[in-house]
């Protein structure tokens, strides 16, 4: 009597492990790559502009940018976004506030705006709420 009450603990314990464990690697796809579709707006959106270079005539200055777009309830993404930030890989990301919103050691900015504005940036004031999201570390000096 004493094993079989033994057994059933012990069967229990591991499907409990094995339940914890399964949740404890749940991830919610941010960060994994995503595809942007091939579809003339998007590319447009998401390009870079065009750098003057070598073509820049005397006295003109060199200007180039790197685009960022977000598309928002993409069915690709877990998250529901898409987003390239500041010409990066596309990558699944979130809609966020400040940097606590955001997995591991990712960073909410805004998807418009100078490169060095933190995620304070981010905050609602006097009705207008930025439109920020998460960005991978790698991806924030881009």
């Amino acid at each position: 009597m004493k094993r079989s009450i033994f057994d059933r603990s012990t069967g229990l314990c591991l499907g409990v492990s094995a339940l914890v464990g399964g949740l404890a690697g749940c991830s919610t796809g941010f960060g994994e790559p995503c595809d942007i579709p091939k579809v003339e707006e998007f590319r447009r959106a998401c390009s870079p502009a065009p750098s003057g270079g070598a073509d820049a005539g005397a006295g003109e200055i060199d200007r180039s940018s790197k685009a960022s777009c977000a598309i928002k309830n993409f069915a690709g993404c877990e998250t529901r976004v898409c987003l390239v930030y500041r010409g990066s890989d596309s990558f699944c990301s979130e809609a966020c506030q400040s940097d606590d919103d955001c997995e591991g050691s990712a960073a909410c900015r805004p998807l418009l705006g100078d490169t060095d504005l933190d995620s304070s940036a981010c905050a609602p004031s006097e009705g207008f709420t930025p439109e920020c999201y998460c960005v991978r570390r790698g991806d924030l000096n881009n």
